[in-house]
């Protein structure tokens, strides 16, 4: 067996990279991010949708947290079933932001563009998605996904389980 003892890694221009006092003790010299908050919710779902605007899957799926700090970022996942019924039909999903009750706004633009789409009909399949945000304050951040679909009718959840969570990361 081989030990190898160093005080300090360094990059190749000569930077320290991570240094070592002799007690265990590790600092590195970037940026390290720590989870603070975490809240979640899982429920069943179960929402036709048929407008082409965009939409509000369901109140529930808000999840809130008041930031630690006006640096911190939080990253929101989400993963839920969803059933095209018909040919021809896709759906499009954005993150919507409420910033200390100040009206939902949409910060994401589209993160899936004709999701589910396919020529024939019956596609079920599970959306996984996440989406990172530093909205700079520290009053309370809600966020929700909004959808709304190519045509005809898009099911979300289908009676299936959805998962949410957001976690705040601190800087």
């Amino acid at each position: 067996m081989s030990i190898l003892k160093v005080n300090t890694i360094q990059d190749k221009g000569g930077n320290t990279i991570i240094s070592s006092n002799g007690t265990g003790t590790i600092t590195p010299s970037f940026a390290v991010g720590k989870i603070g908050q975490v809240t979640s919710t899982n429920f069943t779902l179960d929402v036709n949708v048929t407008s082409t605007s965009l939409i509000e899957i369901n109140s529930l799926c808000r999840l809130s947290l008041t930031p630690s700090s006006a640096s911190s970022t939080f990253i929101f996942q989400l993963q839920f079933p969803y059933f095209v019924a018909s040919a021809n039909t896709g759906f499009f999903l954005n993150i919507y932001r409420d910033i200390g009750g100040g009206g939902y706004s949409n910060i994401s633009g589209e993160l899936t563009r004709y999701a589910g789409y396919q020529s024939s009909t019956g596609n079920y399949e599970i959306a996984c998605l996440m989406y990172k945000d530093s909205p700079s304050t520290t009053s309370a951040v809600t966020y929700s996904p909004y959808v709304k679909v190519s045509s005809n009718t898009v099911n979300f959840g289908n009676n299936g389980k959805y998962y949410a969570t957001l976690m705040e990361v601190l800087a």
